[in-house]
């Protein structure tokens, strides 16, 4: 856990505090920032010099100060010179053997007599070949599988090293060279491989494990500690170097493990010992170059190596400073740092940027970079003597280096012909973003001391002088009358670069003379041979030239170099240093030059003087090359202005405008805000960094703008507060082209919407500071008025050449500008001059004395116009023309603002009006409400007209056809308008369906109309099959063997399922099929390699949607409602026959007994007679049993199974095979094997994909607490429709007798037939929505008819009753059988409830049968609300089922969330809502026999003592699991923090949100193989877990991964900040708190079995996903 309390707590970025120090300290009620270690370092508690305030945390409050005590006096000298004796012989021994280099050999003394011939290959690790490449080829080498080799590889680089081969010399030498010839093919380096003797890698091991010892040992003791610093500062044996110097020294020789050991002692003794500590730090300064010199050299991780230790010393303070001051530290560290970035030739003593060393080591110097850093971090508060002189011989270093870069990478514009190779730009820009903040921070260094700034301004300026040589060649340039002599530089044909360092140096260190009374014409401040104020700036004004002729397009042959050289110089990332400094240079300029001399200066340099004489407007272009040159000049003029304008406003720097740090940030936070608004991450890249990584965003953020926090998705956004849009700047320089667009256009429209004029004025800038208030002179000289008079005459002349719209809106802006001068001069009591220089028609002529040292700006009297017209009369004028329309806004306040001005100075004003857009708008606003009343008054009379027309014509409207196609939207499930008969799905009495909704449908491929019949062209829907653990309650159960699974009879734990999901579009079979084919063939042609970039994998027959690109993998069915198929005769007899159908409940049981009984008898004779097998059941003929019944009864029982057949003519033959190929897909899916039409369990599995279908969709809903028809989706409706329909007649088109076997084996378990029982599951046992689904499906095939399908009529609905009304009654016994708690929110208890004590009654006598005894004995009230509750999900369930399946519409009391939903489900299904009715049926004798038979079931009560193994009803909807709010809670939670890999040291646990399982999520080193494919941890948790569907959440990355079957993305994590952002990667490390919506919306996802779709989204959106090896994670 790091704090990032900053600037109120931490002395610099690295200070840190544990976990458990952090929980009790009072940095917990700061702003931090949260960081996960992998180890190394120490907690910074109760370190003064690390913290600011609150030094110490709770458990670590130093007592009282007391005398310190040796710890060494603690220990008996007998013992301390034995330990010592102990340490020096373990520390010579570790590292005479870790740096022994001889392989075959050991050091005298330890070396044998004799050597056997034992040898191993011993593999190092290094950073350049990848883990695959050292994989294959150890399985080449020394012949191992691909397990051995992973497990090679990952020890090699955990441990550095590992032995691949033991044996004999000859066997480990060839391995030996195999593996370096096959590395170091294609020239690569090869890996590092040696041959070791057993012994000396026996006792090198034993060194690293007297090292572990060692660290372990010192911890009990603070005497043993210091005894070991001792110990570790002695001479090495007989050479001239410290152990502990000889140990750093030869890092770069170990392997990794060997390397932390010595650096675990180092940290655990040295740097412990503040006394040692710093004679450690004195040492490592020492050898300090040649560790980084040896480091850049090296190959391996910083973290693994000894420079990474530099941040426990130079972050101190104290300590850093003594180094500086007596060891020379920041010169060593520099001239370190400037040995691999420059050289100098022989013969020359000048530096040289070394590019190729730069390319080379770019990354490696770095980390010098960063020590420079940590030495600077700290600026003293008081200076000594040898500080100022060490710290200045140091800054002259970096001014050596500065040098060298200065002027580097200059280009020259190229004419006529395109550059033909591009330059090398990159490695000098890395360079400047290395030093970039050193810089700022020698600069503020130099600020803090007088002296300090004096010296080394005095060097810089030296420097300087000695790159740029003698005076440069001058010119004379004359403008508006005066004449001033100009540096000769052209910049369009002479080089320039934008690297210039030395210069900008030279403008940091001008801001700091003022607060030490220091300036430029001080007496004896400059050297001899200072820089003039013109040779100062002109670099900078070179850079600011070439960035205009670009824009101008002057450039274009230049390539891409010049352009991203221009990119990264006002990017970000080096804009502190290079455009900021450019500016601030060219201020310093304005403020010591004339200001007349100055605008001169920019206008020769920008190649304007021409431009701004009167001459220029008369003379015509002629030609295409003089038109080019014109736009050029325009371009450029509109640049000049624009530089001006910046060179005048932005006053947001330290020591030119009175402003603080707060006022610069807010600043720049509200002008990016009025871009749009904008998340705080986006913020805070788009501001620049100190170097303690603070962008200073949080101390303003509030004050300027309002907070938007996000909702599920998105992210929490930034806006500005109103009050602050007057400070928008449309020319702020820090925008790029893009943004200044757009932030235009933002306001104009905000503007423009509050009713606002459209005029972007400039803000009031800020006062300037007593050193730069000259530079506001350069708005009232001469001759920038004679620019602004120049550019408004053009503008208001006719036909005039010389202007452009953008030169008139930026020469206002400087007039606003001069105004808001004028009014801040006014209000200090002083006169600035504009207003009488704007009035004044004759120009008036100031002599000004040239400043020593500067070109003389000579003014001339002769030629004055005295009759052009003043600036004010000018703007009066330009109000006046017609094309200036976009910037009249503008000009109005100009001139308002001009008036107002005037007036507060006491001088009459002349009031022009101009009319802006605002009267315009007005007046467009009014046109458009008179042609909205004209258009209303049409569209009355329109629709008084159509219902006339429908009033005369009412018999043509009745007879229309009410039924709608699939493009309307029209479903069969439409429930919008009722009859007055409340709708019944099921029994005798079920309404009547006269709309079949969906009967036409379009083809997305074909788009032809097609209408759903059964003997037409088949139509499928582009489906999705997918295993399903959603709604396991035993997560982890598996399916042992699927070959003799049987999945008649589901669990009650629903641990799998196989679920479908449909996006909903149509697509004709056959045009499927060609699709299907056409996108295997495409895969086929791809090469085997690039296969895996596809987001699905059609060797499983997966596709994407044509339309929509969801994943799909089969072919949904889409067949007509059953009763179309009727002709209107066969509809008319079986009404006749079936109006008057009733059959009771008692009398169906009777019947299905009967049938069940007969059944088993003649399975029985066949058995004994061996003509069949006997486990098959035939049903018997109906007939034959209805002769033992009353007549009435029977005649009734066999009307109910005398079905309409549609002719099996009428199926098509695509029909049928489309109807086989998803009874496959869900086979396939369903048990993962290869599908057998023959196969018995293909029906089942139609079946059950069409009940669990229906549960996860009852699941979600009731998870949301949405109506049961009213949230129904699109897709959901269209998939359940279709899914309903097709199981509904799957049965009747495969193995017809294994489906009457199914439906004989389900009744007999639904009635508990008693011949049969025992061989059948107990109710405890048994799904029973599924139960009843299968039933439903299956009843019809006991009298099936090889002439036909059976349709769906009334005598069908009465079996559908009767077997709903068993299933709920077997459901409501295994409720009152399983234990459960009393709900305390249960409705309120109402008294004499007659049903409630009659449940009661039932509870008890159910026990008594099964003969348990309850943990409790419920109140009668409590059981009937637990009832009622737990029945919902399967009176929902069934709700849907037949819905679906009758297409009865639904109630509307069920399209609402409602109280009564119980009571409204029971009569929608024909149920009593009585539930004892169910028990005590008049008095039924069959169910007394059914319930006794279920309670004396062999397994019952078997059950009922295994109570923890018990499915509790109603079943709870799965959750994903809980996490804590807060982040760090989890990350610091045991199982977390102290989570190390298995089979290695990876810390990069990975959480399953399904189980909380955690696993390790390295690829590589913990690979499982599952069926015979290579899985890493994470992809094999999940076959087990979720059916190959897995969510985790990678807790150090903060990171949510989601899997399924060899493919994954990532999925924003729940995780967000205080801004409403989620951080990926913890690289803001902001402290994350939980979104529950967010987790919510994951949770979604899940149970709408959304994953495989969104992991086809994002690897089609994506493709770099595809990079990323998912299975091995």
């Amino acid at each position: 856990m790091k704090n990032s309390n900053r600037r109120d707590c931490a002395a610099d970025p690295t200070c840190v505090f544990c976990i458990d120090c952090f929980q009790k300290s009072a940095h917990k009620l700061h702003r931090y920032r949260m960081s996960t270690s992998g180890g190394g370092g120490f907690c910074d508690c109760g370190d003064e010099e690390a913290w600011k305030q609150h030094h110490s945390c709770e458990m670590h409050s130093q007592a009282p100060d007391q005398p310190a005590q040796n710890p060494m006096e603690r220990l008996p000298s007998e013992m301390k010179l034995k330990t010592a004796l102990l340490f020096e012989i373990v520390l010579n021994y570790a590292c005479d053997l870790l740096s022994w280099e001889q392989c075959d050999t050991l050091p005298s003394g330890l070396q044998p007599s004799t050597l056997d011939d034992i040898y191993c290959t011993m593999l190092f690790n290094d950073e350049t070949h990848s883990y695959a490449e050292v994989i294959d080829n150890l399985k080449k080498a020394v012949d191992c599988t691909h397990k051995d080799a992973v497990e090679f590889a990952t020890i090699v680089d955990r441990e550095g090293r590992n032995s691949v081969v033991e044996g004999k010399f000859r066997i480990c030498e060839h391995a030996r060279s195999t593996i370096q010839r096959n590395t170091s093919r294609h020239g690569n380096a090869a890996l590092k491989v040696h041959v070791m003797h057993m012994s000396v890698v026996a006792h090198q091991t034993f060194a690293m494990k007297l090292l572990a010892w060692l660290t372990e040992v010192i911890v009990h003791s603070d005497g043993l500690q210091q005894l070991l610093c001792i110990e570790c500062m002695k001479m090495f044996k007989d050479t001239d170097k410290v152990l502990i110097e000889h140990v750093m020294l030869m890092d770069t020789k170990l392997w990794k493990a060997a390397r932390v050991a010595w650096h675990q002692v180092i940290m655990s003794s040295l740097l412990m010992n503040q006394e040692f500590k710093k004679k450690f730090a004195i040492l490592y300064t020492k050898v300090y170059s040649d560790l980084q010199s040896d480091f850049i050299e090296d190959d391996h991780d910083h973290g693994v190596s000894v420079t990474s230790l530099s941040v426990q010393m130079f972050t101190v303070p104290t300590l850093s400073r003594m180094l500086i001051v007596e060891h020379d530290l920041f010169s060593i560290v520099l001239r370190t740092f400037i040995k691999y970035a420059a050289t100098c030739k022989e013969g020359e003593s000048k530096l040289r940027i070394d590019r190729t060393s730069l390319q080379k080591h770019s990354i490696r110097m770095l980390f010098t970079s960063v020590d420079l850093r940590y030495i600077l971090s700290s600026k003293p508060d008081e200076w000594e003597p040898k500080l100022r002189k060490k710290f200045v011989e140091g800054v002259c270093v970096l001014l050596e280096l500065l040098a060298a870069m200065q002027g580097v990478d200059s280009v020259t514009r190229q004419v006529g012909q395109h550059i033909e190779v591009e330059p090398d730009w990159e490695n000098v820009f890395n360079l400047q973003a290395k030093i970039g903040s050193i810089i700022s921070m020698v600069i503020d260094w130099c600020g803090s001391d007088r002296s300090v700034l004096v010296e080394v301004y005095r060097e810089t300026m030296k420097m300087l002088r000695q790159i740029s040589g003698p005076f440069a060649s001058a010119i004379k340039r004359k403008v508006a009358n005066y004449e001033c002599s100009c540096m000769s530089y052209d910049v369009s044909s002479q080089p320039v670069s934008v690297h210039l360092p030395l210069t900008r140096f030279l403008a940091g260190l001008h801001l700091h003379l003022q607060k030490h009374r220091v300036s430029y014409f001080s007496e004896g401040f400059l050297p001899p041979q200072a820089l003039t104020p013109v040779e100062m700036v002109e670099e900078s004004l070179r850079t600011q030239v070439m960035v205009a002729q670009v824009q101008a397009g002057m450039w274009r042959r230049n390539g891409y170099s010049l352009l991203n050289q221009l990119y990264f110089y006002h990017s970000g990332r080096c804009r502190m240093e290079m455009q900021d400094r450019d500016i601030h240079m060219l201020q310093i300029g304005g403020v010591l030059m004339d200001p007349n001399e100055y605008i001169i200066t920019l206008l020769n340099k920008f190649n304007l003087v021409n431009v701004m004489r009167e001459s220029y407007d008369k003379i015509p272009p002629t030609g295409s090359e003089e038109t080019q040159k014109q736009m050029h000049s325009d371009t450029l003029t509109e640049e000049f202005l624009g530089l001006l304008i910046v060179i005048l406003s932005e006053r947001y720097a330290t020591g030119i405008g009175e402003i603080t740090e707060e006022d610069r940030v807010s600043r720049e936070v509200i002008q990016q805000l009025c871009i749009c608004p904008m998340a705080h991450s986006e913020l805070s890249k788009k501001l620049t960094e100190d170097h303690n990584h603070e962008t200073g965003l949080e101390s303003v953020i509030h004050k300027v703008a309002i907070f938007k926090k996000p909702g599920a998705t998105g992210k929490g956004l930034y806006e500005l507060k109103p009050e602050y849009f007057e400070k928008y700047d449309p020319f702020f320089y820090h925008y790029s082209k893009a943004e200044q667009s757009k932030s235009e256009e933002t306001q104009r429209k905000r503007k423009k919407a509050n009713g606002e004029g459209e005029a972007l004025p400039p803000p009031v800038p800020p006062q300037c500071t007593d050193a730069f208030k000259p530079l506001s002179r350069l708005l009232h000289c001469d001759v920038m008025t004679h620019v602004f008079c120049t550019i408004l005459r053009r503008a208001t002349t006719f036909r005039s050449r010389g202007w452009t719209e953008t030169m008139v809106q930026r020469t206002l802006y400087l007039i606003g500008l001069a105004l808001h001068e004028e009014n801040i001069y006014h209000n200090q009591q002083e006169d600035f001059g504009f207003i009488n220089k704007a009035t004044s028609d004759v120009q008036a002529v100031h002599v000004n004395t040239p400043r020593p040292g500067c070109f003389s700006c000579i003014p001339h009297h002769t030629s004055h116009n005295k009759g052009s017209p003043c600036l004010l009369t000018l703007l009066e004028n330009l109000a006046k023309v017609q094309k200036l329309e976009e910037h009249k806004d503008l000009l109005s306040w100009v001139l308002k603002t001009f008036a107002a001005v005037q007036q507060l100075k006491g001088k009459e004003s002349t009031s022009v009006e101009v009319k802006t857009d605002i009267d315009a708008e007005k007046e467009k606003k009014r046109k458009a409400e008179l042609a909205q009343q004209r258009r209303a008054r049409i569209m009355a009379q329109m629709s008084a007209m159509q219902k006339n027309f429908i009033k005369v014509n009412a018999e043509l409207f009745q007879e229309t056809s009410t039924e709608l196609d699939f493009e309307s939207g029209g479903s069969s499930m439409d429930t919008s308008e009722f009859s007055a008969q409340y709708p019944v799905a099921v029994g005798a009495k079920r309404t009547k369906v006269t709309e079949f909704g969906l009967t036409r449908c379009t083809c997305i491929l074909c788009q032809e109309d097609q209408e759903l019949t059964l003997d037409g062209r088949a139509m499928i829907l582009a489906s999705l099959v997918q295993r399903s653990t959603v709604l396991s309650k035993s997560r982890g159960k598996t399916i042992k063997d699927t070959e003799k699974y049987d999945p008649l009879f589901v669990p009650p734990d629903l641990f799998w399922g196989t679920h479908v999901s449909t996006c909903g579009h149509v697509m004709h079979f056959d045009c499927w099929q060609r699709l299907f084919e056409s996108v295997v063939a495409k895969v086929q042609r791809r090469p085997l390699g690039f296969r895996s970039y596809l987001s699905f994998d059609v060797d499983k027959h997966e596709y994407l949607c044509p339309l929509c690109e969801s994943l799909s993998n089969a072919v949904l069915p889409l067949l007509p409602h059953p009763a179309m198929q009727l002709s209107s005769s066969a509809e008319g007899s079986e009404t006749e026959k079936t109006s008057d159908l009733e059959v009771s409940y008692n009398d169906w049981l009777d019947g299905i007994q009967s049938i069940l009984r007969a059944s088993i008898e003649s399975a029985a004779k066949l058995k004994q007679s061996d003509d069949l097998d006997g486990s098959l059941l035939d049903p018997c003929p109906i007939p034959s049993l209805t002769r033992m019944m009353a007549q009435t009864v029977a005649e009734n029982f066999q009307l109910i199974w005398e079905y309409v057949y549609a002719s099996t003519s009428q199926f098509s033959d695509s029909v049928k095979e489309m109807i086989k190929m998803f009874t496959r897909s869900s086979f396939m899916v369903g048990l993962n094997s290869m599908p057998n039409d023959e196969d018995e369990r293909v029906a089942i599995l139609a079946w059950c994909t069409c009940a669990y279908t229906i549960h996860t969709t009852e699941n979600l809903l009731r998870d949301e607490a949405k109506p049961l028809f009213g949230a129904l989706s699109s897709r959901q409706s269209d998939c359940l429709n279709a899914l309903v329909r097709f199981a509904a007649v799957c049965g009747h088109v495969t193995n017809t007798t294994a489906g009457q076997k199914h439906a004989l084996r389900l009744l007999s378990t639904i009635t508990a037939i008693e011949d049969a029982v025992e061989t059948l599951p107990c109710i405890l046992d048994i799904d029973m929505f599924t139960l009843l689904v299968n039933t439903c499906l299956s009843i019809p095939l006991l009298q099936h008819s090889d002439s036909g399908i059976n349709t769906q009529l009334s005598g069908e609905s009465i079996n559908h009753q009767h077997v709903l009304q068993i299933t709920m009654t077997a459901h409501i016994m295994q409720i009152l059988l399983t234990p459960w708690s009393a709900s305390s929110d249960c409705e309120m208890e109402q008294d004499g409830n007659v049903e409630a004590q009659q449940l009661l009654e039932i509870y008890k006598q159910v026990h008594m049968l099964v003969g348990v005894t309850p943990e409790m004995v419920p109140s009668p009230w409590q059981l009937w609300c637990h009832l009622r509750k737990s029945c919902l999900p399967f009176l929902r369930c069934a709700a849907l089922f037949f819905h679906f399946l009758t297409g009865v519409a639904s109630p509307a009391e069920l399209q609402n969330v409602g109280l009564n939903e119980f009571e409204s489900l029971c009569k929608y299904l024909s149920m009593p809502s009585n539930l004892t009715l169910l028990f005590d049926n008049e008095n039924s004798l069959q169910m007394k026999c059914i319930l006794e038979r279920w309670c004396k079931h062999p397994d019952i009560k078997t059950k009922l003592c295994a109570s923890s193994t018990l499915v509790r009803h109603p079943l709870e909807v799965n959750q994903l699991i809980q996490l804590p709010q807060d982040y760090s809670e989890l990350i610091n939670s045991p199982g977390i923090s102290l989570f190390v890999c298995p089979r290695g040291d990876s810390r990069a646990p990975a959480l399953c949100l399904l189980c909380g399982s955690i696993l390790c999520s390295q690829i590589y080193c913990c690979q499982n193989e599952v069926d015979g494919e290579i899985l890493g941890a994470c992809m094999t948790h999940t076959f087990t877990c979720a059916a190959g569907i897995g969510i985790f959440l990678r807790v150090r990355e903060c990171q949510i991964m989601i899997l399924s079957k060899n493919k994954g993305c990532f999925f924003t994590p729940p995780y967000l900040d205080d801004y409403g952002e989620t951080d990926q990667g913890l690289k803001r490390g902001n402290p994350l708190h939980l979104c529950k919506e967010r987790y919510r919306k994951l949770q979604k996802l899940w149970l709408l079995h959304g994953l495989p779709e969104e992991i086809a989204h994002q690897l089609e959106s994506n493709k770099k996903l595809f990079d990323i090896d998912w299975p091995n994670l």
